[in-house]
C-alpha cells in the first residue's frame, strides 16, 4: 500500500518539527496524564502555561477494530466529536467530524486504500462545501501525490499541493510544492545508526527568492535518555532532553538561543508526562 499524501516525508516533519517518537520541543511548562479506563476508553488530559494564562485541553477515545469515537474539548472550550467506522467496504473508511452545537463545522472524510491508490477525501456537510482532495501512489520506495481544495462557495481552487518522495527503511526523503506552487520544500531524514538519526529541511518561497534551512540530530544515549538538537538558519538553536523515569514518568526539558546573538535571552520549559 502507498503512503497516504499526509505521510509524504513524515519521518523528517515528525522529526524537525517533534512528535511522540524523536521528541518534542517545550518551551513553556506542560502537564500531561493518560489514563485508560476499564471499559477500554482512553483519556488524556493536558495543560500548558503560557504566561499568566494555562491552556487546558481533554480528549476521551474509544477504540475497537471497527469503529473508533473521540470527543476533545480545546482551550477555548470547543468541543468536537468524531467518529470512524473501518471496512464500511473492501479497503474503506468513513469519518465523521463536527463541532458540537456548531453544524456549519460538520465534515465527512473518505478514506480508501488499494495496493497502489491512496484517496483521502473530505466534504464539508453545508450547502456550499469545501471538498478536500488528497491522492498518492507509489511502487516500491518511491511515492507521489497531490491535494487540492474546491471552494463550492466561490467556485474556485483554493489550494493544491504536489509531492514525491522515496521511504527506505532507514531514510527518506521528499520534496513538496505547496501553498499553490509558490513553496518549494526539500527533507532528509536518516537513520544513522540504531541510536542516532539526522534530519534537514530548506524551505524555498519561490516569489521572493527566501530561504529557512534547519538541521537536527538526535540521539538515544545508553540510559534510555533522548536528546535532540535543531539549529535553524536564522541562528536559532534547540536543545532537548527527554527521559523516562523508574516509575514510568515521562520528563522533557528543552531550550532555545539565538547562537549568533548570545545576549537575547534564553527560552527554556519542561514538560511532564503522566502515563
Amino acid at each position: 500500500m502507498p503512503v497516504a499524501f499526509a505521510d509524504i516525508g513524515k519521518a523528517a516533519k515528525g522529526f524537525l518539527g517533534g512528535d511522540k517518537p524523536t521528541g518534542s520541543f517545550q518551551f513553556d511548562p506542560k502537564l500531561s496524564v493518560s489514563s485508560t479506563t476499564s471499559s477500554g476508553v482512553k483519556i488524556d488530559i493536558s495543560a500548558v502555561q503560557k504566561a499568566e494564562k494555562v491552556d487546558a485541553t481533554l480528549k476521551a477515545a474509544y477504540s475497537t477494530k471497527k469503529y473508533s469515537v473521540d470527543v476533545s474539548v480545546d482551550p477555548s472550550n470547543k468541543v468536537q466529536a468524531t467518529a470512524s467506522v473501518n471496512e464500511v467496504a473492501p479497503g474503506i473508511k468513513l469519518t465523521t467530524s463536527a463541532v458540537v452545537l456548531d453544524p456549519s463545522t460538520a465534515k465527512l472524510t473518505l478514506d480508501y486504500s488499494m495496493p497502489y491508490l491512496a484517496l483521502k477525501s473530505t466534504l464539508g456537510l453545508t450547502a456550499t462545501p469545501v471538498v478536500d482532495v488528497a491522492a498518492s501512489t507509489g511502487y516500491q520506495n518511491v511515492v507521489l501525490g497531490g491535494e487540492a481544495s474546491y471552494d463550492t462557495a466561490k467556485s474556485a481552487l483554493t489550494k493544491y499541493n504536489f509531492a514525491v518522495g522515496y521511504h527506505a527503511a532507514d531514510f527518506q526523503i521528499a520534496a513538496l510544492l505547496a501553498d499553490q506552487l509558490k513553496t518549494l520544500k526539500l527533507s532528509y531524514y536518516h537513520n544513522l545508526t540504531s541510536t542516532s538519526s539526522v534530519g534537514a529541511e530548506v524551505t524555498r518561497k519561490l516569489a521572493d527568492s527566501s530561504t529557512a534551512v534547519a538541521l537536527a540530530y538526535g540521539r538515544k544515549l545508553s540510559n534510555g535518555a533522548l536528546t535532540k538538537f535543531k539549529l535553524e538558519g536564522s541562528g536559532v538553536l534547540s536543545a532537548l532532553y527527554e527521559t523516562k523515569l523508574a516509575t514510568g514518568e515521562k520528563v522533557a526539558g528543552s531550550l532555545q538561543l539565538q547562537a549568533t546573538d548570545l545576549s537575547k535571552p534564553v527560552k527554556y520549559g519542561f514538560a511532564v508526562d503522566l502515563a
